[in-house]
C-alpha cells in the first residue's frame, strides 16, 4: 500500500510539474529495494526484474532527489563491490565496472531491438537517442576509466556527479591531444544540433521527412567514429583497447 501511495503521489507531482507523461503507461515506474540489489549483484541472475539495469542507472544516469547523505551511502556499497580486489594493487584496472557498462549497452541495444520490431511502438525516435544520448552516457563514462594512469573508487564517485558530457570531456584532458580538438568542436555541435532536433520533435515518434533522417544517420556516424577514436587511442593502456573489442 505504501509502494502505491508513494507511485500515486509521483504520478501526481509529474502532472503539476508539467513534466512528459512516464513512458509506456508507467510500466517501468518501479520501486525498487538496495537490499535486493545487493543480492543479486554480480549473481548469474542479476537482472531478474531489471535489477542490473536499474544498478546501471543508479551508476551511470540518477540523482537524489532527498536524502543525498543516505543515496551517496548506497552508492559506496554497490562501487565497493566492484573494488573489492583493489586493495594495495596499484596497478588495479576495474575491468569488472567496465564489462558491465559494456553488457548495459548492449542490454539496451537488444531492447531497442525488440521495439523496432514492433510497428506500434515510436522505434525511430527510441534510434536517434540511442545514436547520441545513450551512446554518449555509457562511453562518455567509460573514457575517462580508462585513459586515467589510475582509477580508483573515489575516482569513480567523482566521475558519477559529473554529466556524461563533462565526463568525456575529463577523459579527453587525460588523452591530452591537442590533435583531436578540432573533430571534438564538431562533435559538441553535432551533440547540440541532436538536442535541438528532439525539441523539435516533442513528442512526435519520428523525424519530420525523409532527407533529415538521412542527415541525422549521417552526423550519428561521425558522432560515434569520434568516440571510436578516442577509446582506441594510442595514450591508453592497451589493455583497455584491447578489452572493449575482445
Amino acid at each position: 500500500m505504501d509502494t502505491l501511495k508513494f507511485l500515486a503521489d509521483a504520478i501526481n507531482i509529474n502532472e503539476k510539474l508539467k513534466y512528459p507523461e512516464f513512458s509506456n503507461d508507467g510500466r517501468y515506474f518501479k520501486v525498487y529495494s538496495f537490499p535486493d540489489m545487493f543480492n543479486r549483484l554480480g549473481a548469474p541472475d542479476d537482472n531478474v526484474e531489471n535489477l542490473f539495469t536499474v544498478r546501471m542507472l543508479l551508476l551511470l544516469e540518477s540523482r537524489p532527489i532527498f536524502n543525498e547523505k543516505l543515496y551517496e551511502k548506497q552508492i559506496d556499497k554497490v562501487l565497493e563491490h566492484y573494488f573489492r580486489d583493489s586493495s594495495g594493487k596499484d596497478s588495479f584496472r576495474p575491468l569488472f565496472l567496465v564489462n558491465d557498462i559494456l553488457r548495459y549497452w548492449r542490454t539496451v541495444c537488444l531492447n531497442y531491438e525488440l521495439v523496432r520490431n514492433d510497428p506500434r511502438r515510436p522505434w525511430r525516435k527510441k534510434n536517434i537517442n540511442l545514436k547520441f544520448s545513450r551512446m554518449l552516457t555509457i562511453f562518455g563514462t567509460i573514457l575517462p576509466l580508462i585513459s586515467s594512469k589510475t582509477t580508483t573508487q573515489r575516482t569513480i564517485e567523482e566521475i558519477k556527479k559529473l554529466t556524461p558530457m563533462e565526463r568525456l570531456a575529463q577523459g579527453l584532458d587525460y588523452l591530452n591531444d591537442d590533435s583531436i580538438i578540432n573533430e571534438f568542436e564538431e562533435f559538441l555541435k553535432i551533440y547540440e544540433e541532436f538536442i535541438e532536433l528532439k525539441e523539435k520533435m516533442g513528442s512526435k515518434i519520428k523525424v519530420d521527412d525523409e532527407a533529415t533522417g538521412q542527415k541525422v544517420d549521417d552526423k550519428a556516424r561521425v558522432f560515434s567514429k569520434f568516440l571510436y577514436t578516442c577509446l582506441m587511442h594510442d595514450r591508453i593502456n592497451e589493455e583497455y583497447r584491447r578489452y572493449l573489442v575482445l
